[in-house]
Order: structure tokens, then sequence, then C-alpha cells
């Protein structure tokens, strides 16, 4: 039988249940008119007419809602409500998968199993990609880090004509196998590279050491320290800087303030003296007025040190007979007197 064919039973069920609903819902106007009119003669009615009116009038809506499912294949809201339940969880957030006690357990196996080495040196210009190249053969590998030269090396190499690529001072390595890093680093440490020839790292010799009981997670905590006591530092010589600006920019405000002051003492004093001495304000001042001022400032700072010095009356002195002042000595008779009268006391 060809699919039209069966397909024909159902379709013609389904026009004469849409040709009975609609046959029903004529009756039900009908009816409803007739109870309007009724109403119209009472002259109004009651609330439980309306009531009823409105019960009636939902449904039919419900009953053409269900011709029309059964026509078109749509599932009545009443009987099914997947979509509702659909709609409902679409809008819930997805839920979190807790792990179980045997997964844990299972993930701490799988970290206890990994091992990590430390790269003391990297050779120059080598990237991580080609590290992660040259230890692969040797083991499995999961992680790598390796730690960027500081910034201003690799800008003084620039500026005087260098290389202008990235180097890395050191690194860290997670094999999956503990067993296999450790002989990875037993192996390697202290021989070269090696590889091509013409490669720029055949010369190059490893500086790998295993780290026994050494975890990924302690270098996460070590880099995170390290990055906390670096913001700190940083943070204290900002305070620092900003405490020096502080005093400095004090010390110019006093430094204008004191300038201030002068400048209204100058300015207090020319006014008392009668003027102002100086050159004019509009011009410099010439070498002939600078000399005239210093000799007045020289010749009013002598007056001052005379107001200060005490001056006495000197008086004539009178010569001494004892001393001869045409020669500059004791005059022979007081010589005379004087050795021998030591004379006479040494022969005593």
């Amino acid at each position: 039988m060809a699919p039209s064919e069966r397909q024909r039973p159902s379709a013609t069920k389904k026009c004469k249940a849409a040709e009975a609903a609609l046959a029903e819902e004529e009756e039900d106007v009908k009816e409803a008119e007739a109870l309007d009119a009724d109403m119209k003669v009472d002259g109004g009615g009651g609330d439980s007419e309306e009531d009823d009116v409105e019960l009636e009038i939902e449904s039919e809506e419900e009953e053409e809602e269900r011709v029309d499912g059964e026509m078109y294949g749509v599932p009545e809201q009443g009987d099914n409500s997947t979509e509702e339940t659909e709609e409902v969880t679409a809008v819930e957030p997805p839920f979190k998968k807790v792990l179980t006690k045997k997964a844990l357990e299972k993930a701490r196996r799988t970290q206890e199993k990994r091992g990590v080495v430390y790269l003391g040196s990297i050779p120059p210009h080598m990237k991580p990609m080609k590290m992660r190249q040259l230890l692969s053969p040797f083991g499995a590998l999961d992680r790598m880090y390796l730690t960027p030269e500081d910034p201003s090396v690799r800008l003084r190499r620039k500026r005087f004509g260098g290389n202008t690529g990235k180097n890395f001072t050191e690194g860290w390595v997670e094999f999956r196998d503990k067993a296999q890093a450790r002989a990875t680093a037993q192996m390697l440490n202290g021989n070269a590279i090696g590889g091509k020839r013409r490669s720029a790292y055949y010369s190059d010799l490893w500086n790998i050491r295993y780290l026994p009981k050494f975890k990924w997670d302690n270098l996460v905590e070590e880099i995170e320290f390290q990055k906390a006591l670096r913001e700190q530092k940083m943070q204290l010589e900002l305070a620092v800087a900003k405490k020096e600006r502080d005093f400095y920019l004090q010390k110019v405000e006093q430094s204008k303030q004191i300038q201030k002051m002068q400048q209204r003492r100058e300015t207090e004093s020319g006014a008392g003296s009668g003027g102002n001495d100086g050159p004019p304000l509009d011009r410099e001042e010439t070498k002939d007025e600078y000399d005239a001022r210093a000799a007045r400032e020289k010749q009013l700072r002598r007056e001052d040190r005379n107001a200060l010095l005490r001056r006495f009356k000197q008086r004539t002195r009178i010569g001494d007979f004892n001393v001869d002042d045409a020669r500059g000595m004791l005059a022979p008779d007081l010589l005379r007197d004087i050795f021998s009268g030591s004379s006479a006391q040494q022969g005593a």
C-alpha cells in the first residue's frame, strides 16, 4: 500500500473532528446569544449569570485550541507540558559536577606520580617551544615555565645594537612520570645539547637537576610569593619617593616665604632711608654703579665697626733711663752692675 493511502484515514478523521467542533461551536454561540437576549429582556441579570457566560467562553476557547492541536499535531497544554519544562531547564544554571572520593583519590595519585626538573640556565635565544621539543623524547611533558630576563637588560642590549629577542634565565619542566624526570636529569646534566652542527645550541651544556618532593603547586606558591614581595617593595619605594617629594616641596615653599620676607624687609628699609640707592628696576646695573654701590657699602661697614670700638686718649711715653733707646738695649752701667754682682756672689 502506498504511503499516501495509509495517511488518508487519519486526514479524514481529522476533518470530521474539525467539522464536529465547528458545529458544537455554532451551537454554543447560539446558546450564548439566547442567554444575552434573555438578560436584556430581564433588564440585567445577576453576577452568577455573568460568571456562567465567562466560563462558557473560556471553555469554547479551550475547545478551539484542542481542535487545532488535533489538526496540526500540536500537543495539548493540559496533557503534556514538555515545552514548559524545557524552558525552565534552559533558564536554570548548568549543574556543576562534584568529584567523588574515588575521583579525588585518583587525581591525587596522578599528581604524586609527576616530577619536576629545574633548569639553572637557558641557552641564549632559546624559546619554550624549542625546549619542549628537545625534552619530549625523554618522557611525556606536562607543564613548563621559563623565567624571562629583566626588561632593563633587554633594553640595554637593544640600545647597544645587540639581539632584540627575549631571553630566559631559568625554568621548570614537569614530567608526568617522576622516574623519567630523574633519569633525564641524571643523563643530560653537564652534557652538550648536541643535534645538528649548524644549530645555535650545539655547543651549549645542559644545566638540569631533578627536584625530589617538589610539585608544581610549590612553584606556583613561590611565584605568587615573589610577586607579592615585589609589589610590596614597589609600594614601599613609592611611599619613600612620595615622602621625599613632599619634603622637597615643603622646603621650596619655605624658601619662597623667606625670599618674600627678605624682599619685604628690604622694601621697608629702603622706604625708611628715604629712597632706594640701587639702579632702576627696568634695567641691569652697570659696572660704575656697581663699584659706587660697593664703595658705599664698604664705607658703611667701616663706620659701623668704628662706632662699636672704644677709643681712649693716648699720652706721650716717658723714656726709661736704664734702656738705651738708640741701641735698643740696656745701659752699660746697668749691665756692669748686674754682672759684677753675680760674679761677687760666685766668689763668696
